[in-house]
């Protein structure tokens, strides 16, 4: 059966998950140009070029979930915030810290999907960017810009010149940016998670398990 846009969109909608016509979902799970993970897995000489190894997959879940664990704390609110701190204190030093490794984790998330060729992994990656770039404008202003293939750099020393409230208003609760980034993380980490027990679950053709042909690969290169 074919998924239709109109299909995905209600669910999707209601997940948070950004759409545009052109980068929807049921686009990129109806591609047929790339082979699925099934069929690949008993192709050995595939292996090498077509199929993310169960390493793989488990560095791209940790990144993931390190990138959930960030943008969770700086949708954080209440007495115990960062923000709170901040303001209490006067000093955002703290708070600027976790800004920066929200943006690594988001690198290293990127970095990770980037070799990730099947249709959900590059549904993730363009839902990441998509977000950044509404954001693009507002993080510029934090001194943190964006290079054409999505991912962050900070200029420090404007970050750091940005009050807890300019912060709070593009990194907090009440803004879209970090809460979306947190349920793209979710969804990535979650994902890597499956794919990675079911390359440990299949067997190719000849019996050979298929963990042990990825492991031989990782260890040649």
């Amino acid at each position: 059966m074919r998924i239709t846009s109109g299909m995905m969109s209600e669910a999707d909608q209601k997940a948070g998950m950004p759409l545009t016509g052109s980068q929807s979902l049921a686009g990129y799970l109806n591609e047929d140009s790339s082979k699925t993970l099934a069929a690949t897995l008993g192709d050995k000489s595939s292996l090498g070029t077509n199929v993310l190894s169960k390493g793989k997959y488990e560095k791209m879940k940790d990144a993931a979930e390190r990138l959930e664990q960030y943008a969770d704390a700086l949708t954080s609110t209440g007495s115990g915030s960062v923000y709170e701190k901040a303001k209490e204190s006067g000093d955002s030093s703290e708070l600027c810290d976790e800004v920066e490794k929200l943006v690594s984790a988001y690198n290293e998330t990127l970095d990770k999907l980037s070799s990730d060729m099947s249709a959900m992994g590059r549904f993730y990656m363009s839902s990441f960017k998509e977000v950044a770039a509404e954001n693009k404008n507002a993080l510029k202003n934090l001194g943190i810009s964006m290079d054409k293939n999505g991912r962050m750099s900070v200029d420090r020393e404007k970050l750091r010149g940005a009050d807890a409230e300019q912060l709070e208003r593009v990194f907090g609760g009440s803004g879209t940016l970090s809460s979306r980034l947190n349920l793209i993380a979710g969804k990535v980490a979650d994902n890597a998670q499956a794919n990675s027990k079911s390359i440990s679950s299949r067997y190719n053709a000849a019996g050979s398990s298929v963990d042990t042909l990825l492991s031989s690969y990782d260890t040649k290169r």
